[in-house]
């Protein structure tokens, strides 16, 4: 079997690093599969991991759709092969093909959000005889009822002719063409919830980044409790300190007073991250007569729409838009404290960082969230899409900084104690590697 090359693009490596990858040194080949349209944690995540993987005993490859985040990413000198596919396989047949072309000896899923590789992938990479199977899932994904269409669908796809269409490859494995125009986070649900648990048991070891999201996958998805192992997220603890001068820039530029009170948000600006909440609890905290600044550092498809609602309720002074930033540190060891308000989260490397800084959290109840910051320890655990509670958290802080510097000196032994990346990576190499 081949594979459509027409759909392949792939970095050359230099005849260096192709001489290294096929000498004996290169015993183990491991494939990433990843699936992303935007560069975040998880993306973040995976460079990491490859850094501590990277080195003689090795061969490291990435499979990626959509788009390339890693190549121009990728430390020099790590001979990292990208295989970036324009499309998603679109049956069981291709994705059999697609590793029986790569022949790795061990296979990584990357879930960003939990649909975003289809639950086949597994399936396929056990047929094609890829000795060990692993998963990694960053993100809590809620049950939702499947709409009408893709009732009808997934009833039409149980059928023994339907069924073997999809094998066979004369259709897209997600959707037909009177659905082209689902949104994707929809009609990857037609993955059968029985393949979905399939492809959870053929997995080695699931790895999820906090104790919510694996007993969601478990209650909810089905997942075999056996085989999940939490290993949470870290921080560098060497790049991320608290350090008052390295700030002080960022409080020039944007003409705040050194003793002023700032809260930092380092988020992507979607729908997940609940920034319209944050808005409108500044605005109450204002009206209240507390003096706050917010620093919101990241962009995203609502950018304008955030923009627009920040100038409609009369922010433009007290909130800063700083886009995008490859480097977050200086507006975190600008800031007074951290806050954010999500809708869905794993375990965030934001609040880690923020932690790792010394910044009290103001952080929403969901996902792994209240795993890192204890309630009224390292911060504050405020229910998700309450205004109120995050006014009130953001007006305590503002107002207690004896409490603020406790909460401060907590974050970061809690960062330090917990959230170490150099061990928790160790451990995610030690399951990769056995």
């Amino acid at each position: 079997m081949s594979v459509d090359k027409s759909n392949v693009i792939e970095t050359a490596l230099s005849r260096e690093e192709e001489r290294r990858a096929l000498s004996g040194h290169a015993r183990k080949k491991i494939l990433f599969v990843t699936n992303t349209n935007e560069y975040g944690g998880t993306e973040r995540h995976l460079l990491e991991l490859i850094r501590r993987l990277h080195g003689p005993g090795v061969q490291l490859s990435v499979l990626c759709f959509s788009i390339d985040f890693f190549s121009e990413r990728l430390d020099p000198g790590q001979s990292v092969r990208v295989i970036a596919c324009k499309q998603v396989p679109r049956s069981l047949r291709d994705w059999i093909k697609l590793f029986r072309a790569y022949q790795p000896d061990v296979v990584v899923f990357i879930y960003g959000w939990f649909w975003c590789v289809p639950a086949i992938a597994s399936v396929a990479a056990w047929l094609a005889g890829v000795p060990r199977r692993f998963s990694i899932q960053h993100l809590i994904t809620p049950r939702e009822p499947l709409h009408e269409p893709l009732l009808t669908e997934r009833k039409r796809r149980r059928s023994i002719s339907g069924a073997v269409r999809w094998l066979l490859g004369r259709e897209p494995w997600w959707v037909s063409l009177s659905m082209a125009d689902q949104p994707l986070s929809k009609l990857a649900s037609l993955s059968s919830p029985v393949v979905l648990r399939v492809s959870a048991y053929l997995c080695n070891t699931t790895i999820c980044v906090s104790n919510a999201l694996r007993d969601s996958l478990v209650k909810d998805f089905g997942f075999p409790a056996r085989k999940m192992r939490v290993i949470h997220n870290g921080v560098s603890l060497s790049e991320f300190v608290p350090s008052q001068s390295n700030g002080g820039g960022i409080r020039a530029k944007l003409g705040i007073r050194p003793d002023e009170f700032i809260l930092v948000c380092t988020a992507r600006l979607s729908e997940q991250k609940g920034i319209d909440i944050l808005l409108q609890a500044m605005a109450r905290v204002l009206r209240d007569g507390v003096c706050c600044k917010c620093v919101i550092v990241g962009d995203g498809p609502l950018r304008n729409q955030l923009f627009e609602q920040a100038r409609e309720i009369g922010l433009s002074a007290h909130v800063f838009f700083e886009g995008f930033r490859e480097d977050v540190r200086p507006y975190l060891q600008a800031s007074s404290a951290f806050v954010l308000t999500s809708h869905r989260e794993g375990l965030p490397f934001s609040i880690l960082e923020a932690m790792a800084c010394g910044l009290p959290c103001i952080v929403t109840d969901v996902g792994g969230n209240a795993e890192a910051i204890t309630h009224q320890v390292d911060g504050l655990v405020v229910p998700p899409g309450s205004v109120d509670a995050v006014a009130d958290a953001i007006s305590y802080l503002a107002t207690h900084p004896h409490e603020r510097a406790r909460m401060s000196r907590m974050a970061r032994a809690t960062a330090c104690e917990a959230f170490d990346i150099d061990k928790n990576m160790a451990e995610i190499r030690s399951v990769i590697l056995s």
